[in-house]
């Protein structure tokens, strides 16, 4: 399943299996050269999770990332009430996790703990600071919390082979792939 605000949901178009659930094995996961590039070059951020309240420098930055990503894709004129409802729950453990640079917070991964995983649920962050690859840095850092909190897994939500949108998802090993009713370890840059 996935979550938005305090509500489940799972794709299920008739006929249709192309958005398919995927996760990390923390405990086995080694950055892979350009991964390690990205952590060496964020080393200079600072890394705080809270709890996933309101804040004015989240919003506005959540607002401009909707803009640069997701023009007229009906998000890019969030309100402040449309931002926490989507990102916010009661009935779960949310955390924002931040990433300041010089006071200024650029990148925040929204995640989900669970039994055994934690779930990026969503991650919004400075479209200016392109060459810091910071969703890709989120990712990285949402690895390390779940083995901090001896946790096995992260939880990517789904994965679609024709999205260019979820294609770094790829370059994430080793992963699995829930499909057929079971998850499966597999390369999803050769899975059709």
């Amino acid at each position: 399943f996935r979550r938005s605000g305090n509500d489940l949901y799972v794709p299920a178009c008739p006929g249709c299996s192309e958005c398919v659930p995927v996760r990390i094995l923390a405990s086995q996961f080694v950055r892979s050269r350009n991964q390690q590039k990205t952590w060496n070059r964020n080393r200079d951020l600072v890394c705080r999770t809270l709890p996933p309240d309101y804040r004015d420098e989240h919003f506005e930055l959540y607002a401009r990332y909707q803009k640069a990503r997701h023009p007229g894709g009906g998000m890019d004129d969030p309100t402040p009430e449309e931002y926490i409802r989507f990102l916010a729950s009661d009935w779960c453990e949310t955390r924002f996790i931040e990433f300041r640079l010089h006071h200024k917070p650029i990148a925040v991964a929204v995640t989900d703990r669970l039994n055994n995983a934690l779930s990026a649920v969503y991650t919004f962050f400075d479209p200016a600071l392109r060459r810091r690859s910071l969703g890709t840095y989120a990712i990285l850092q949402q690895i390390e919390m779940t083995r901090e909190l001896a946790c096995d897994w992260l939880y990517l939500g789904y994965w679609i082979r024709g999205s260019q949108k979820m294609q770094y998802k790829s370059r994430f090993r080793p992963m699995q792939a829930y499909r057929e009713g079971q998850w499966q370890f597999t390369d999803l840059s050769t899975m059709g």
